[in-house]
């Protein structure tokens, strides 16, 4: 079970037991952590210890040269506990490994958990689930819903008087049916000498009566995580995941949900992005009746249009050419896409220039879109190939950053139109909108030397 203490924390080293269903490799006391790279666990050996065969790669041993006796490859899954609890390391693989030869020869390796599941029971498998949860920053705002409900009173001076909550969770969102996934809502009171904190709590929610691999879960939940970004034209970061391993709840009397093991998961550690922008394109309230289906379908139609341009605006310490690059790899790819869906065979396709594809993405956008479209079309097609061609010239800064952002509001424009959006809406939205492409040079080096 997990409980409060069970947690990996950035900076804190856990030390406890390290086990695997491999009968090959042997229970050990390790020290483990959370890093940038993974869940890291560090095995010490000194001598001649057949642990150091998990680093020895190809190498032969004339003790065991069919490879049986001892182990040399991590299993996939380890297990770990200490007095705080239990935790499941999924998809372990080598890293690192020093060793020193010698009279006192010893040795270290690390081994990294792509994933730790906090709270699961020793040797059981967790490379299959039943249900996902993961809260997204902003998706309270984006739902316009929550389980708490503020009521305040003032005197007739309008001095405060009272305030009170009522804390209800809404009933779900449904947004797919196969497999389930929805707008869950849920909230925790805890207290802690004398205050009182409530946690309002809003997640999107996959479950099925069928195992899910982790993939496939994880996927529908990038979608509604992507289609955030792309509202708000920032990075919406996942904040909590857990995860339902069995299909069978304990069910009440009267057919209720009595208790259901969600365990939170533990994953890289990753810097978190506070939002700054809080008018969206796309509001959730604004979206049709078959928005969410369309846009999942669309996901799976143009991932490569979808992911390098939420790349462009969601990695941190890019430069503007690679910004503009990255946007542009996608622009090309969704104008392929609607060649393509409007009667174009694949060498057709191939053959329409970038500035085309751009004229064709943009058809529907022009009374929209807060700047000149043909301007930008040639500026951006211009500095698109100036940096994917050496004999081209070079763009600069202030063009790359215009360009970017104005490439990546075109798209977000483009999804929000194919999603329903009213076009005045959303022309008024995009009029105010930060990636409108604002970015101006304030002083010239060189004309300050002359």
């Amino acid at each position: 079970m997990a409980h409060d203490d069970n947690v990996l924390l950035p900076g804190v080293i856990r030390t406890g037991t390290l086990v695997s269903d491999n009968r090959l490799f042997p229970t050990m006391q390790v020290p483990i952590r959370v890093t940038e790279a993974g869940i890291e666990i560090t095995i010490s050996w000194s001598g001649e210890d057949a642990i150091s065969r998990l680093w020895s790669g190809s190498e032969q041993y004339s003790d065991d040269p069919d490879r049986s006796q001892y182990l040399y490859e991590v299993p996939r899954n380890l297990w770990f506990y200490d007095v705080n609890g239990s935790i499941a390391l999924l998809d372990c693989r080598r890293a690192d490994m020093s060793q020193r030869l010698g009279l006192y020869s010893a040795g270290r390796g690390t081994i990294i958990a792509n994933r730790a599941v906090m709270g699961a029971k020793l040797h059981t498998k967790y490379q299959q689930i039943y249900g996902l949860r993961t809260s997204i920053e902003g998706l309270r705002r984006w739902i316009s819903k929550g389980s708490i409900e503020r009521t305040s009173t003032h005197d007739k001076d309008f001095r405060y008087v009272s305030e009170t909550l009522n804390i209800e969770s809404p009933d779900d969102v449904r947004l797919e049916d196969d497999p389930l996934v929805y707008i869950h809502f849920d909230w925790t009171v805890s207290s802690k000498d004398g205050t009182y904190t409530v946690n309002d709590k809003v997640y999107v929610e996959t479950r099925s009566s069928k195992p899910l691999t982790w993939q496939s879960a994880e996927h529908l939940h990038k979608a509604i995580q992507d289609l955030l970004s792309i509202s708000y034209g920032e990075n919406r970061d996942i904040t909590e995941s857990l995860i339902l391993r069995s299909p069978k709840p304990v069910i009440t009397a009267n057919n209720r949900i009595a208790n259901e093991e969600w365990l939170p998961i533990t994953r890289r550690i990753q810097e978190q992005h506070r939002p700054k922008y809080h008018r969206g394109l796309i509001p959730y309230e604004r979206l049709e009746k078959d928005s969410i289906q369309k846009w999942l379908s669309l996901y799976d139609q143009i991932p490569r249009a979808i992911d390098p341009i939420v790349a462009s605006f969601t990695i941190d310490k890019a430069t503007p050419e690679v910004k503009l690059l990255e946007a542009g790899s996608g622009l090309e790819a969704l104008g392929y896409y609607l060649l393509k869906a409007g009667g174009k065979n694949k060498k057709e396709a191939n053959k329409c220039s970038f500035k085309d594809r751009l004229k064709l993405i943009t058809e529907n956008l022009e009374d929209i879109l807060p700047f000149d479209v043909n301007d930008w079309i040639q500026q951006t097609t211009s500095a698109y190939n100036g940096i994917k061609h050496a004999n081209r010239k070079r763009p600069d800064i202030i063009v790359c950053l215009n360009s970017w952002q104005r490439a990546v509001l075109t798209f977000r424009c483009w999804i929000a139109l194919n999603l329903g959006i009213d076009k005045d809406f959303l022309k008024s939205r995009a009029e105010l909108d930060h990636m409108r492409g604002g970015y101006k040079l304030l002083w010239d080096e060189n004309e300050e030397q002359e």
